[in-house]
């Protein structure tokens, strides 16, 4: 495979993989009734999906904050032995978007390829429920998910945090809080690791690659800075204050000491690029395990496309993952 050498943003050339070239401009804004109607647009391409026959999926309702009632998809292989490992998974789609065909994709890959069982985490969209109620929700499951280990057949000391994008944010900021909330807890929740894929880390939107990635195909500078407009809509930070709400941006935290070993997996053409890295390097100076891996060639959400770079960055990561879990590596 050949890189391809894109001309964009003023003659800037991006050697993105040409199978990427073809993702639709997406521009967004923070009119909250677009957004919802974009909702169900995918909620509509969404009722086509089918699940493989290979997997038992179910349905469960819990308890989140506010009176909550949050919807958890639990996706496992049949015959799949209990005391498993589990994943909970926290869906990209920059907090106001729910999750599309490519997140249930990525779920079934976890669960056929890594023998555990997925948790898919349907958490409040910010066009209903700005910041804290995504991270309410995804912290929420992971309690229920540990504390329901034995009816659910799940290995209560192999839980792993996974989420891409908006949903890699929100697996950090739960690694935070939990590490957190363990320091009061009779029984700590003790996470085997966070797998983060082209995570949202930084609110600020001032690294290089989010000042010169104005234009990369899928997502755009300009889309980053609607999503924490919306996301963080009402708090004191978008008002105005210097304090950025506490487990809002991963990145900004100072002591990251004690959070479970890292998997991060930036994309070399996407805005978010430079804060995954940033967030990784904290990590590591904070003497934390970090497995690095930059998609060479690729673009945020680059998994909406099956190449030969997407295959790629899909078998490391999940080497990476059934190494975490003790399996040997996928085929």
């Amino acid at each position: 495979m050949e890189n391809h050498m894109n001309t964009r943003n003023n003659d800037k050339p991006y050697a993105i993989d040409p199978a990427y070239l073809d993702f639709p401009d997406m521009s967004f804004s923070t009119n909250l009734l677009k957004l919802r109607f974009t909702n169900l647009f995918i909620l509509a391409t969404r009722l086509r999906y089918k699940w493989s026959k290979n997997l038992n999926i179910s349905t469960h309702k819990i308890d989140s904050t506010n009176g909550h009632k949050l919807k958890v998809i639990e996706i496992s292989k049949k015959g799949l032995a209990d005391n498993a490992p589990a994943l909970v998974y926290f869906h990209g789609g920059a907090f106001f978007l729910t999750y599309a065909g490519l997140h249930l994709d990525n779920a079934q890959m976890y669960a056929e390829q890594a023998n555990c069982k997925v948790f898919m985490v349907d958490y409040r969209l910010s066009t209903k429920a700005p910041f804290p109620a995504a991270l309410d929700d995804s912290q929420a499951a992971l309690e229920w998910v540990h504390g329901k280990a034995k009816q659910l057949g799940v290995d209560k000391e192999k839980i792993i945090v996974s989420g891409d994008s908006a949903g890699g944010g929100l697996a950090a900021s739960v690694a935070q809080l939990t590490h957190d909330r363990n320091k009061n807890r009779s029984e700590k929740i003790n996470l085997l690791a966070q797998f983060l894929l082209y995570p949202v880390c930084d609110c600020e939107t001032k690294t290089a690659s989010a000042i010169d990635f104005t234009d990369t195909p899928l997502w755009t500078t300009n889309n980053n800075k609607v999503m924490w407009e919306v996301y963080l809509r009402g708090s004191e930070y978008k008002k105005g204050g210097e304090h950025i709400p506490t487990y809002a941006s991963p990145v900004h935290r100072q002591d990251l000491s004690g959070l479970p070993p890292a998997y991060i997996e930036p994309t070399e053409f996407d805005p978010l690029r430079d804060e995954a890295i940033n967030y990784a390097e904290a990590l590591q100076k904070a003497a934390v395990e970090v497995t690095l891996v930059e998609a060479k060639a690729a673009v945020h959400g680059y998994e909406f496309v099956d190449c030969e770079t997407t295959t790629k960055y899909r078998k490391i990561r999940m080497d990476a993952l059934n190494k975490v879990l003790g399996h040997s590596s996928t085929e």
